[in-house]
């Protein structure tokens, strides 16, 4: 009986998420079509559009967050010249309470997930968004007339209390990517040599790289392979790219220390 009340109230929970996630959705687009029509739109403005506009004003906002900066993708994928997870870093070394809610989906996608962003749980992310501080949210808009991805800056009460609502629920049904008592697959060297690997570098550039022997990358390598399941260096990189939806992502689960 408690077993069949749980599930229930977590398909419940599921559908109220659907229906906020697309209350978002009909939101931000609203006042982004209001803000392009020239409507006065306080409180909401444009961060960037395309990857390496909305990566620069989110490096501007990065030293505005003195609490917390709570993030949630549907999905996350893998990019080795997005250096963004420094950035990640450097918030979480100034005190700032760092957490991240994706899909499962995504670790075929970025194998190395876990292991980078050690703070991760898996759930039902409908919505794209960073909440910092509670106060400020950066939310994913409407694609550009070319295709590209926009992000939109607020402070709008309206918008900032349906993020809140999604976040709080989402999270409730969320577990963490790594949990307690176990250790991500991969060390901070082994994603370091994945980095590489994926950009097409050898192991001797590696290994200059890194400042560690070539047997050290080669032994870093060969992880990378056995863990994923890899027959080959190519398909190594092939799979650290999320070039294949069949990886099976249940060898990335942590292991216990």
């Amino acid at each position: 009986m408690r077993g069949d009340r749980e599930r229930h109230l977590t398909a419940g929970a599921g559908l109220d998420l659907y229906a906020a996630a697309a209350d978002l959705t009909r939101l931000v687009s609203d006042h982004v079509v209001g803000l392009l029509a020239g409507r006065p739109t306080p409180g909401f403005r444009r961060l960037g559009v395309g990857i390496d506009q909305i990566d620069k004003g989110l490096t501007a906002l990065e030293p505005t967050a003195q609490r917390s900066v709570w993030t949630m993708h549907p999905i996350l994928s893998y990019d080795p010249a997005n250096e963004m997870t420094l950035l990640d870093d450097h918030t979480r070394r100034r005190g700032v309470d760092m957490r991240c809610i994706t899909t499962e989906r995504s670790l075929n996608l970025y194998p190395l997930l876990t292991s980078e962003i050690p703070h991760v749980r898996f759930g039902p992310a409908r919505s794209q968004f960073i909440l910092v501080d509670e106060a400020v949210a950066v939310v994913g808009g409407p694609h550009s007339e070319e295709g590209y991805p926009t992000a939109w800056l607020t402070t709008r009460a309206d918008v900032l209390t349906l993020v809140r609502g999604i976040w709080d629920l989402t999270w409730q049904l969320s577990h963490p990517g790594v949990p307690a008592g176990q250790k991500p697959p991969f060390t901070a060297r082994q994603c370091e040599v994945a980095r590489r690997l994926v950009l097409g570098a050898k192991d001797s550039a590696i290994a200059r790289d890194l400042a560690v022997s070539l047997r050290t990358v080669a032994a870093d390598v060969s992880v990378l392979m056995h863990t994923l399941g890899a027959v080959s260096r190519a398909e190594t990189a092939h799979l650290l790219a999320g070039g294949s939806h069949r990886l099976d992502a249940a060898r990335l689960r942590p292991e216990a220390e």
